[in-house]
């Protein structure tokens, strides 16, 4: 699993250099060279590894193809998305979407694990984000319409797990 947070940088062409302790991992879990890189609520981007994005979308197949949570959900993350293949220096070129949305060129940044995935940020955004969080009476836990969509998805899913 992908935990701990790791500083990292970004450079003038958007490609991130995967943190050496995220890029053993994915040796030891055999996870291959491609990547699934995208945002699944317009404030933070998501780098997976293909064979956990696979699962990801394994679910999501499941459900009904007119249920409006799971379009939802597609439209969002197909918007960001994109496969990259990492190279031999370990860099990811993160897609012109996401590198736009959240600023990502010539910039440090912090990556945290979030067991199955790795978390995006810009180290300043990311700060500010966990201030908020530890504040008591803060704003964060106020649902979008993304968020809402995720919850009804997790939902259908465990109700088919079931």
């Amino acid at each position: 699993m992908f935990r701990g947070t790791q500083e990292a940088k970004i450079d003038e062409k958007g490609r991130l250099k995967l943190p050496a302790d995220f890029m053993k991992l994915v040796v030891e879990k055999n996870y291959g060279s491609q990547f699934f890189i995208t945002s699944r609520d317009g404030k933070v981007a998501e780098i997976w590894p293909m064979p956990e994005w696979e699962k990801e979308e394994e679910k999501k197949a499941a459900l009904p193809e007119e249920d409006e949570a799971k379009t939802t959900w597609m439209r969002v993350v197909n918007y960001f998305g994109g496969v990259v293949e990492i190279d031999k220096q370990d860099r990811l070129m993160l897609p012109r979407k996401i590198r736009e949305r959240f600023s990502l060129v010539s910039v440090d940044v912090v990556v945290t694990g979030q067991q199955r995935y790795l978390m995006l940020q810009v180290e300043q955004e990311a700060e500010q984000e966990i201030a908020s969080l530890l504040m008591p009476g803060n704003d964060s836990a106020r649902q979008m319409s993304m968020a809402e969509a995720r919850k009804v998805l997790a939902a259908g899913e465990s109700r088919k797990e079931s």
